[in-house]
């Protein structure tokens, strides 16, 4: 047990908190093998415990986007041996912001502020980032830790904090030490902490994803300009709409988040998270913008079109209860508009693996949570925050919130 923050032996003895001659691992079980539910078995199996993971799906179709690895993220992939570059991540080192008719804005060359960071900021294909944080977790090292065991087709129902259950839908109980919620935002598992259903909350905002290939776009004379500078993100920005284009795949494709009015694309129409979206319904959003930018636009593959509905949620009074824990979207979703959701669930990860290290005993688990908790809060409220700041609609005559002060270095 844990006194005064130290830990006690039964002879009465005192030993650091974090090193323990407990016999056995723990056995760990994970709702959820999304980025933050196979990044949490990484960090958590590198400290000699027994992971399984229990994903609804299949795995099969993992969704294709983008997504950012800012520094605080890439740190810990690299740590974890991931590096993102040698399955086609490419460096972010410019970005430039137009207005609707690509007039006006600013460019910047990150590269410049960059050495202000130990790791590179990067941009990489959302399903080679999943694939390879899936082979890491589940892939044998010599012996040295047991791999993670993953569990497709295996939807999660329930949770008894308590007994630290796993309830599936086939009707299977899982027994463990720790159960860890990283189911997502439609997290089956959130209410078993508060004994409460918390509500999705619209943001107002949908996105439009899609990628389209660099090239087709380079060999068009009317919209080559727009991406002809390698590792470049730009925003073009409306009042209420924004169009965000980034490279990924070694700079050969090109990521596109459309974010717009959600009543526009009727993405608040239905619960889907993921729905099919229609490029008519996308031009029309847009109809306003830059002909140049409609032209890259409709180089899309219709099939290839998908639109979000971006939601948000209060803030939890807690992520735990007993020997449960919350991680990722299922306790703190995020809005894209700082490229932190993915970043976020890593850092639970990490936090998890330092407050349950190697020796940890069971009985310690629900205080040793209690401490993630505090670890984590904080920070992630207060990213979440600065998101929702950095979306809100642009003021004529005033730039775009795109990163409130202070958002980087913190």
């Amino acid at each position: 047990m844990l006194v005064n923050g130290e830990a006690q032996r039964p002879n009465g003895v005192y030993s650091s908190p974090m090193v323990h001659e407990y016999p056995r691992p723990l056995k760990i079980a994970i709702a959820g093998a999304g980025i933050g539910g196979l990044s949490t078995a990484i960090a958590l199996r590198r400290q000699g415990h027994q992971v399984d993971l229990y994903e609804q799906s299949r795995l099969a179709n993992e969704t294709g986007a983008a997504v950012h690895l800012a520094p605080n993220s890439n740190g810990l992939l690299r740590r974890w041996g991931i590096c993102a570059e040698t399955f086609g991540a490419n460096p972010s080192h410019h970005f430039k912001e137009r207005d609707l008719n690509n007039q006006g804005g600013f460019d910047v060359d990150i590269t410049k502020s960059q050495g202000q960071w130990q790791h590179p900021w990067q941009l990489v294909h959302r399903a080679y980032l999943h694939n390879e944080i899936r082979n890491v977790a589940t892939a044998e090292d010599g012996g040295v830790t047991t791999p993670a065991k993953l569990h497709v087709a295996s939807k999660v129902v329930g949770a008894d904090p308590e007994k630290g259950e796993l309830s599936l839908e086939d009707g299977t109980t899982v027994q463990a030490d720790v159960i860890l919620g990283a189911d997502g935002i439609y997290s089956k598992v959130r209410r078993f902490v508060t004994g409460t259903d918390y509500k999705l909350l619209r943001s107002g905002k949908a996105a439009f994803r899609f990628l389209i290939p660099r090239a087709a776009a380079l060999e068009d004379p009317v919209t080559a300009p727009l991406v002809d500078r390698e590792n470049s993100m730009g925003i073009w920005f409306g009042t209420d709409r924004r169009i965000v284009i980034y490279p990924c795949n070694n700079n050969q494709l090109l990521n596109f988040v459309c974010i717009h009015p959600d009543t526009e694309s009727q993405a608040n129409a239905s619960h889907e998270w993921n729905k099919k979206g229609s490029i008519e319904q996308l031009l029309e959003v847009y109809k306003d913008f830059d002909p140049a930018v409609l032209q890259l636009i409709k180089k899309v593959n219709p099939d290839e079109v998908n639109v979000w509905q971006l939601l948000d949620m209060e803030a939890m009074p807690t992520w735990v209860n007993g020997k449960l824990a919350l991680l990722g979207d299922a306790a703190h979703p995020f809005t894209p508009h700082q490229g932190q959701g993915a970043g976020q669930a890593m850092e639970d990860g990490a936090a998890l693996a330092v407050v349950l290290p190697k020796g940890t005993s069971p009985d310690e688990v629900p205080e040793r949570l209690r401490l993630y908790e505090k670890i984590r809060m904080e920070r992630a409220h207060k990213i979440q925050e600065f998101s929702r700041q950095a979306g809100k609609d642009r003021i004529p005559g005033q730039p775009p919130a795109t990163s409130p002060p202070g958002f980087y270095p913190y």
